[in-house]
């Protein structure tokens, strides 16, 4: 019935959408982690080399435990706020207010722009891109497709499914495609299955 239809896209619309909800969230924080933290710089007594700006709070906070870890424990070290210092695990590893004084030690990073100054580090790599693109496609694809078989075309279940045929052979392509492989890598002769 149309009210059967309606509840299951609706159903799936919700579904696929949490999904990616918490796929993208959890890939951007671990690329937007993993990017920031691994590429910050702590010098002592030294400022930032060409191509390297101070560290913006935000990551400063973000990226205390790791900084910590690599600074020395009783070290002072800012970033480009100039009222905070990060103070090494000797001093608890917290970010306090600082005065400007008695700090020679900086948390730098690499400009985002390649000129002088000010940028921001970190962003999302190609991969994680790609990544966010070819899931939002894939269920654009399916709400989309599942709108147009319930309303245009009339199907109900699991025919609401966009190119339904292809999904269910899908196994059995891959198992082909991967026996082909397999065959020219081993020298072997394909067979049709």
């Amino acid at each position: 019935s149309k009210a059967t239809v309606s509840v299951l896209y609706w159903s799936a619309l919700y579904n696929t959408t949490n999904m990616l909800r918490y796929v993208l969230a959890a890939g951007f924080a671990a690329a937007v982690q993993a990017a920031d933290c691994g590429s910050l710089l702590y010098k002592q007594d030294s400022g930032c080399s060409l191509g390297q700006t101070l560290v913006d709070i935000d990551t400063l906070t973000a990226c205390k435990d790791t900084l910590c870890g690599i600074m020395d424990p009783y070290a002072l070290a800012h970033g480009a706020d100039m009222t905070k210092k990060l103070a090494g695990s000797g001093y608890g590893c917290e970010i306090e207010d600082w005065d400007g004084t008695g700090v020679g030690d900086v948390i730098c990073m690499p400009n985002s722009g390649g000129g002088g100054g000010g940028g921001s580090s970190g962003g999302m790599s190609g991969g994680a891109i790609f990544l966010i693109i070819l899931f939002v496609g894939f269920a654009v694809y399916l709400a989309g497709g599942i709108v147009y078989m319930a309303k245009v075309k009339g199907e109900s279940g699991i025919n609401m499914i966009p190119h339904i045929e292809f999904w269910k052979d899908l196994p059995n392509l891959m198992k082909d495609g991967a026996f082909f492989i397999k065959n020219k890598v081993t020298g072997g002769g394909y067979s049709s299955v």
